[in-house]
């Protein structure tokens, strides 16, 4: 029965907050169908501590990304998704995050509390890096040529990214502490500094490596018509042309293995820690 109550509670609160996302158009109808899913899923596995994370994810996120639209506007041509999160994005971002709540729920093995936190502080950072990061009045340097390239290319980097990278990071990790002290989480043997320092670090670790790959192997093509370099493969049904990177490695297929390895990271940095 208490399985069955929990799942009715993730389901209705993880329906409300992701309504309210598809309304403010941060999620389209699928994306919000995705939220849903991912959301009850958190809930059931890792209850109040996956749901908070992902909720100051969700939230930060979705503000940020209206913040000074008008500018940012000027960059939808080069961005493969610029409106709601769809389904894809959603899972993108999460799906990580649920497979470690699952283990968790199996294991209750506190490293995995880690790990959700890093999965949840590698996106956080890297969206807080993005989209506050083009508000730099400097353009960023490319980390695959190290000259300056417009705002919004892949693989580019400026120090006001860094920053809020680096705070994006934090506040999962603060997030994080917070919830299993007001919760009594059972952590066995790892400290709350310990805790902290993992998450923050895989946060940031996540975002570099979200850099390295969107300049090494995202695929970047040509568009003849408005002649800019642009994430999307197609304009207008006409498609665009690769000049660098694999096809397979879209924006949410990077989001997803750079993730995926900032976790796999911290897991080794775990074991060699202890």
């Amino acid at each position: 029965m208490i399985y069955f109550i929990k799942f009715i509670i993730g389901l209705v609160a993880s329906s409300i907050i992701s309504y309210i996302g598809y309304k403010k158009h941060a999620l389209t109808l699928n994306g919000c169908i995705g939220a849903i899913i991912l959301g009850t899923g958190i809930f059931f596995s890792s209850h109040f501590y996956g749901s908070f994370l992902i909720v100051i994810f969700f939230t930060t996120s979705t503000i940020f990304t209206f913040i000074k639209e008008n500018i940012k506007k000027e960059l939808n041509n080069k961005y493969e998704k610029n409106s709601g999160r769809d389904f894809f994005q959603v899972f993108a971002n999460g799906g990580v995050g649920l497979f470690y709540s699952f283990i968790y729920y199996f294991t209750s093995n506190p490293i995995y509390l880690v790990l959700i936190g890093v999965s949840f502080s590698a996106p956080n950072a890297d969206t807080w890096a993005s989209e506050l990061g083009v508000l730099s009045k400097n353009n960023p340097i490319s980390i695959r040529t190290f000259k300056k390239v417009s705002k919004g290319t892949s693989g580019a980097i400026s120090f006001l990214g860094i920053i809020f990278s680096l705070l994006g990071s934090i506040i999962i990790a603060l997030s994080s502490v917070i919830t299993i002290l007001i919760l009594k989480l059972e952590i066995y043997s790892l400290s709350l500094y310990e805790i902290f320092f993992l998450i923050s670090l895989g946060g940031f670790l996540g975002s570099v490596i979200d850099s390295l790959l969107g300049a090494t192997a995202q695929g970047i093509y040509y568009n003849d018509i408005l002649k800019i370099e642009t994430e999307k493969p197609f304009y207008k049904e006409k498609p665009n042309t690769l000049i660098r990177g694999y096809k397979i490695f879209n924006n949410d297929f990077v989001n997803f293995i750079s993730i995926l390895l900032s976790t796999i990271i911290i897991y080794f940095l775990y074991n060699f820690m202890t």
